[in-house]
């Protein structure tokens, strides 16, 4: 293997994507276009909650207003009809109801079409009702507290930092993916590789040129992601930020020799994009992005520990959130080098059979 014959078309496939300006635009602006949107839902989005409280005018109601309002809540004293009709017309996340004389001296009304919602009302109410309760237990002048400790993470993390490691690790796999598969699939589609193919150089070699030349992008891509989100979105990170880029860089050349081995059962580019729904939207459902891996049914949890995607977001998560450092993160880091190096392996002996 001669690797100047490699970096000969590494240095090709570079100089033709660098034309590109459409390529170029899906590598780096599409990813830092959807990161900020993501950012701007997350933390642009209004975060007030208004409830609905029909209670009569005594202490203990007075106090629990005054516990939900503390926790930033939006307070309506209305009828127990009004209060009801606001909650089933969307105009409250719930109603408070407090009635002392019946067999149910406190209730709260929720809306179910919204089950997140309604669980987050559900313990705002609830810890508000605790701390109301407390205060009328405790001696005159007693604050009841309570005492929060971090394990892990920070308390300034909001959702966005919650979602964020698994937001970079997904876009830069789903766009790697696509860039090395449609253009691999345009170079055999133009009769560049059987050009390649006929001339000295080894099947290898090729493959290895390719990679290394789509490689170079996915590299300029995973750095450009990882320091947006850190210095223009402003997401939290306990980690290490080199352990970060590591594991996305490795994530993306692992996508990368993914796409050149699936690319080989395509003919044409729509081929490729049929090649989405199995590739990345499995991935997308099983690695950990909507649902822990953990509460996936067990034969599912089996599926998802096949997914680079899955090892790559627990990591990413680790690092960002948790703080853990590469010795902890050693198994993460095999599967996925393991991953990329069976990619290419596989992609190497297709390219072959597909010549003969």
């Amino acid at each position: 293997m001669s690797w100047r014959r490699v970096l000969a078309i590494t240095i090709r496939i570079v100089r033709q994507i660098r034309r590109d300006r459409r390529t170029l635009a899906l590598i780096f602006l599409a990813p830092i276009v959807i990161l900020s949107l993501l950012g701007y839902v997350y933390r642009g989005s209004s975060r007030t909650i208004t409830l609905a409280l029909s209670a009569p005018d005594n202490p203990f109601v007075t106090a629990f207003a005054q516990e939900l309002t503390a926790l930033s809540i939006r307070i309506e004293r209305v009828s127990p009809e009004q209060a009801i009709e606001r909650v089933r017309a969307g105009q409250a996340a719930g109603a408070v109801l407090i009635e002392p004389a019946t067999s149910s001296p406190m209730r709260l009304v929720l809306d179910g079409s919204q089950p997140g919602r309604a669980r987050q009302v559900s313990t705002i109410v609830s810890q508000a009702a605790m701390r109301t309760v407390l205060q009328q237990l405790l001696p005159q002048g007693t604050e009841p507290s309570l005492t929060l400790e971090y394990v892990t993470g920070s308390p300034q993390f909001d959702e966005l930092d919650t979602f964020a490691p698994v937001f970079i690790g997904f876009f830069a796999f789903f766009f790697v993916f696509l860039l090395t598969s449609v253009s691999f699939l345009r170079e055999r589609l133009q009769g560049s590789i059987e050009r390649l193919i006929v001339s000295p150089l080894d099947r290898a070699e090729i493959v290895l040129g390719y990679m290394l030349g789509f490689a170079f992008y996915a590299l300029i891509q995973s750095l450009l992601m990882v320091l947006f989100t850190v210095s223009v979105l402003r997401i939290n990170t306990v980690g290490s930020l080199w352990l970060v880029i590591l594991f996305t860089v490795i994530l993306t050349v692992g996508a990368v020799n993914l796409g050149i081995f699936l690319s080989t059962f395509a003919r044409t580019e729509l081929q490729v994009v049929q090649f989405i729904p199995l590739v990345i939207s499995l991935q997308g459902l099983l690695s950990g992005i909507i649902w822990p891996v953990e509460s996936l049914p067990r034969p599912l949890r089996w599926v998802a520990q096949f997914l680079p995607l899955t090892w790559a977001n627990e990591a990413l998560r680790a690092i960002m959130l948790r703080g853990q450092g590469l010795e902890e993160l050693v198994p993460h880091l095999v599967v996925l080098v393991s991953f990329a190096a069976l990619m290419l392996v596989l992609a190497m002996t297709t390219l072959r059979r597909e010549v003969a």
